[in-house]
């Protein structure tokens, strides 16, 4: 598995299950990218004096985590909020944070390794 690999995820609509014409490119939760973010969230809850976790620091850190793994997007004819968006990570975790549905398929395509992993024309070998 290559973990900088990207991986193509058609959304699709939450009621149908059908493709709505939205494309993004999602990385890995075990990419670069991704792996930054988890660190960054590790990082100021040990220098927290108080060293608390709440269900909020959390959801933050899922929904951060959740928009380093979009690489790219393609809106096709759709828009967002009446225009079409430019990738900041800000408009990101805006996305995955206020559609659900989006956040949903961007982690399950993230994490799932087969995602990831290409064909090596042989089986691997046994442990």
């Amino acid at each position: 598995m290559n973990s900088e690999d990207l991986f193509e995820l058609k959304l699709t609509g939450p009621e149908t299950d059908e493709p709505i014409g939205i494309r993004f490119m999602i990385r890995s939760v075990e990419s670069d990218a991704v792996k930054r973010v988890a660190r960054q969230h590790a990082d100021r809850f040990l220098a927290s004096p108080k060293k608390k976790l709440t269900s909020g620091k959390l959801e933050a850190e899922f929904l951060d985590k959740a928009a380093a793994a979009i690489a790219s997007w393609d809106w096709g004819d759709h828009d967002w909020k009446g225009e079409k968006p430019e990738l900041t990570p800000e408009k990101a975790r805006e996305v995955v944070e206020e559609a659900p549905f989006i956040y949903d398929q961007v982690v399950k395509a993230s994490e799932d390794r087969a995602n990831f992993t290409k064909s090596l024309g042989k089986p691997l070998p046994k442990p």
